[in-house]
C-alpha cells in the first residue's frame, strides 16, 4: 500500500477544549478564595465566597412581605365565606317569603269564599222573610234584622277581599325584597373573590422578588461549572468586587484543543473528522495524533488563512499554551494504470475480420477502486476507449468502454473512470477491433501479470 500523503506542516498553540471564566454576579467583598493555580476541581465544588449580608437582609425584608400578603389572602378568603353564608341566608328569607305568599293567598281563598257563601246564605234569608212578611206570615221587624244581617255578612266579605289583597301585596313585596338581598350577597361574594385574587397575585409577584433575591444571594457562592483546572487568580480574599470582576480561569483539559491557520489553497483537501498529527516541543519524544473538528468559514482577507481548529485526547500530562506543530494525513488515492499501448487499439473502428483475433490481455489493478464505469460518457480529449475482455461467453468477446484519463507516464496511462481493478483489458491485439468482436487469447495473455506502476 502506498503511504498516506502528508500536508504541510503548520503551528499552533495548545489550549483546553473549554475555558470558562468564573466572574462576580453581584458587588462585594471577596470574603475566601479556596483554590490556587493547578487545583484540580470538579463540577459544582465550592470555590470561594463573597459578603452577602446586604443580600440576606433583601431576602428577609421581601420573605416578611411575602408572608403579610399570604396573611392578607386567609383574610381575604374568610370575607369570602362570609360572603357565601349571607347568600344561604339570603336564599332562606326567599323561600320564607314565597312560602309565606303562598300560605297567604290559600288562607284569604278560604276565608273570601267563606264570607261570600254567608253573604249569599243571609241575602237569601233576607228575601225569604221579606216574601213571608208580604203575606203576614213573620213580622217586619224579623225582616228588618235579616237584612240588616245580610248588609253586614256583605261588608265583612268585601273587607276580606280588601284584607287579603293587601297581605298578599305585603308579602310579595317581601319576596322582592329578599330577591334583591340574595343577589347583593351574591354580588358580593364575586366581589369578595376579586379580593382574594388580586391579593394572591400580590403574593406571586412578591414570590418573585423573592426568588429573584435568593438567586442573587446564591451568586455569593462561587461553584465550579466544570471539571478540570484552576488556569489563572485574578483576586484575592479582601477585595471589593463589582459585578463582572474576573476571579478565576478555568480550563477542561480531557482534550486538548489546537488552532492553525491554513492557506485557503488546502481548503478543499481538508474536511471535518481528518486525521491530524501532532507534535509538541515539550515532548520532543512524543508523537500525538488528532481530528478536525471545525474548519472556520471566514478567511483573512489579508493573509488568505483559515483558522482550523484541531481535537486531541490528553493522557493528563498536555498543558495550555504548548508550541504544537500540525500536519493533516491526506490518504494517497490510488489509480488503475494501462500501456499506452491498450489505448491505440480504439483507432480503428473497421469490422473484425474473418479470422478469430489473438490480443494479449491484461488483468487491471489497484489499491483503490475508481468509480463505476459510465457506458454513455462521450469521448473527449481526457476521454478514450479500451477495450475489456468478457470471458462469461464460450468463446472470449471484447467490449468497447470509454474511459477517462489521468496523468501520464512511463508509457503507462491513468485511468480515473471507467474500469475497475480486477478486469481484463487488451493491451495488444495484431489487427483492429470492434465492440462485441470475438477473439482468441494469446498464450502470452493466459499467464500475464498485473500492469500498475
Amino acid at each position: 500500500m502506498n503511504p498516506d500523503q502528508i500536508l504541510e506542516f503548520f503551528t499552533g498553540t495548545t489550549a483546553p477544549i473549554q475555558e470558562v471564566m468564573v466572574r462576580s454576579q453581584v458587588d462585594g467583598q471577596l470574603q475566601k478564595l479556596a483554590v490556587e493555580v493547578g487545583d484540580r476541581i470538579e463540577k459544582g465544588q465550592i470555590l470561594g465566597q463573597q459578603d452577602d449580608g446586604v443580600l440576606t437582609g433583601t431576602v428577609n425584608t421581601a420573605r416578611a412581605e411575602r408572608e403579610a400578603q399570604v396573611v392578607d389572602v386567609a383574610k381575604a378568603r374568610s370575607q369570602v365565606g362570609a360572603a357565601k353564608a349571607n347568600v344561604e341566608q339570603a336564599r332562606l328569607a326567599l323561600v320564607q317569603a314565597q312560602g309565606n305568599v303562598l300560605q297567604l293567598q290559600n288562607a284569604a281563598q278560604a276565608n273570601i269564599e267563606s264570607a261570600r257563601l254567608e253573604a249569599q246564605q243571609n241575602r237569601q234569608d233576607a228575601d225569604r222573610l221579606t216574601q213571608l212578611a208580604k203575606a203576614g206570615a213573620t213580622s217586619q221587624q224579623e225582616v228588618e234584622q235579616a237584612r240588616t244581617l245580610a248588609q253586614r255578612t256583605q261588608q265583612t266579605l268585601v273587607n276580606t277581599q280588601a284584607n287579603s289583597v293587601q297581605e298578599i301585596t305585603q308579602a310579595q313585596t317581601a319576596v322582592k325584597t329578599a330577591e334583591q338581598a340574595l343577589q347583593a350577597a351574591i354580588a358580593q361574594v364575586d366581589i369578595e373573590q376579586g379580593t382574594v385574587n388580586a391579593t394572591q397575585r400580590r403574593v406571586y409577584a412578591q414570590q418573585s422578588v423573592l426568588n429573584q433575591a435568593l438567586e442573587q444571594r446564591s451568586f455569593t457562592v462561587l461553584t465550579a461549572p466544570l471539571t478540570g483546572v484552576v488556569m489563572e487568580r485574578f483576586s484575592e480574599a479582601g477585595n471589593l468586587l463589582q459585578t463582572g470582576d474576573s476571579i478565576l480561569r478555568l480550563g477542561d483539559f480531557k482534550q486538548i484543543k489546537i488552532t492553525v491557520q491554513v492557506p485557503a489553497r488546502l481548503l478543499s483537501q481538508l474536511r471535518q473528522g481528518q486525521q491530524a498529527k501532532i507534535a509538541l516541543d515539550a515532548f520532543p519524544q512524543q508523537k500525538w495524533s488528532g481530528k478536525i473538528t471545525r474548519i472556520s468559514p471566514l478567511a483573512n482577507t489579508t493573509s488568505r488563512l483559515l483558522p482550523i481548529e484541531i481535537v486531541m485526547d490528553n493522557p493528563g500530562k498536555v498543558s495550555s499554551g504548548l508550541l504544537a506543530r500540525v500536519s493533516f494525513v491526506q490518504p494517497r488515492q490510488n489509480r488503475v494504470w494501462v500501456p499506452e499501448a491498450a489505448l491505440k487499439t480504439s483507432q480503428s473502428r473497421r469490422g473484425p475480420s474473418s479470422k478469430p483475433k489473438r490480443p494479449s490481455a491484461n488483468r487491471a489493478s489497484a489499491h483503490q477502486r475508481p468509480q463505476p464505469s459510465d457506458r454513455n460518457q462521450a469521448p473527449t480529449p481526457n476521454s478514450a476507449t479500451l477495450f475489456v475482455l468478457d470471458k462469461a461467453h464460450p468463446q472470449p468477446r471484447v467490449t468497447a468502454r470509454p474511459v477517462r484519463l489521468g496523468a501520464q507516464r512511463n508509457g503507462q496511462v491513468e485511468i480515473l473512470q471507467g474500469l475497475t481493478p480486477g478486469e481484463s483489458f487488451v493491451s495488444r491485439s495484431s489487427q483492429p477491433l470492434k465492440d462485441g468482436a470475438t477473439v482468441r487469447l494469446s498464450a502470452i495473455s493466459e499467464s500475464s501479470s498485473s500492469v500498475n506502476p
